[in-house]
């Protein structure tokens, strides 16, 4: 079973559930804010504040979708590691106030041929090209963290920014899509499933370990990638183990989370809070966030048959 999109009326179902809030310190460390690392490439960071409790706004979400912050610390991007080809991106910043933010969070699962052909397989040569148009656009890709990041509190981003994401943890994100992003100076977020981290076919620790050192994120997609609005008595082992273990493998924070086949609900959404992360991907079609969606990014998903319009076409 693949990925299925969630209903419209789930993000309303969020908003009236949940109060974002800082994830609570008591799990892990919360000392580094949205698993920042600057050791790592992971370049945004907070100027001036000592703690994770000032980096959520303190707002209720209402079913209005109005909502107010007290947020006051800023942000800051730096452009990632130059790549294995001397490609060192030098974007144009701008400043993004907190509370909303447009940046298209593109989802990937394998990059490889198929034969059969499959919507979930995009060919190298494909993935080739569209990494060229986003880098020939003048797009510069960034990370779920420092989205959120800015999106809580404000700050500067380049002036077009991408996030690449990637679903199931495929050994083929590694093989391809990691040399072509490094062309391009491109960094990515991998989002892995906890009983998969040794199997193979699926990313190896001392891949990850790799591509985190070039500037890619590492999420959690669950222990055993299974919809979990129907394991709500397995929350804790789904969500916090799969982080610990993560962590426990790869030396690095992990605070995203990818929902499996983009199922949800407030339950969850208040679990991930509690367990330490500051934000959660879907699936959708926007690529317009706010406070309201911290925990239900939306995710363009590109197809192995889209054309390049196809895929320009899905760009802001």
């Amino acid at each position: 079973m693949k990925k299925i999109v969630l209903a419209s009326g789930m993000l309303l179902l969020l908003m009236s559930a949940c109060t974002l809030q800082a994830p609570s310190s008591n799990v892990g460390d919360a000392q580094t804010p949205f698993g920042v690392n600057p050791t790592l490439g992971e370049t945004a960071t907070l100027a001036g504040v000592a703690n994770t409790s000032t980096l959520a706004p303190t707002a209720t979400a209402t079913s209005t979708s109005t909502l107010t912050a007290s947020a006051t610390a800023s942000a800051s991007f730096t452009p990632t590691p130059a790549s294995a080809s001397g490609h060192t991106a030098t974007p144009t910043l701008v400043y993004n106030p907190p509370g909303e933010l447009v940046a298209p969070i593109l989802l990937y699962y394998h990059i490889a041929e198929s034969d059969p052909a499959s919507r979930y397989y995009v060919s190298p040569d494909d993935f080739q090209a569209q990494m060229a148009y986003l880098r020939d656009q003048g797009y510069t890709s960034i990370t779920v963290s420092e989205l959120t990041l800015v999106l809580i509190n404000g700050g500067e981003l380049p002036a077009r920014p991408v996030v690449i994401t990637f679903d199931d943890g495929d050994a083929s994100i590694y093989e391809s899509a990691f040399p072509i992003m490094g062309e391009t100076g491109f960094v990515g977020v991998v989002y892995l499933t906890g009983n998969r981290l040794y199997s193979d076919g699926f990313l190896a620790p001392k891949q990850l370990s790799e591509m985190t050192a070039a500037g890619w994120q590492v999420g959690s997609q669950g222990m055993t990638h299974q919809d979990l609005t129907t394991l709500h008595d397995n929350l804790r082992y789904e969500l916090l183990q799969s982080r610990l273990d993560f962590e426990d493998a790869l030396g690095v924070r992990v605070t995203t989370f990818a929902y499996p086949f983009g199922l949800m609900d407030g339950a969850i959404a208040d679990k991930l809070q509690e367990f330490g992360y500051y934000s959660a991907v879907g699936l959708g079609e926007s690529s317009k966030h706010t406070w309201g969606s911290l925990y239900y990014l939306s995710r363009i998903e590109v197809q192995g048959n889209f054309t390049l319009e196809d895929f320009s076409a899905r760009l802001p």
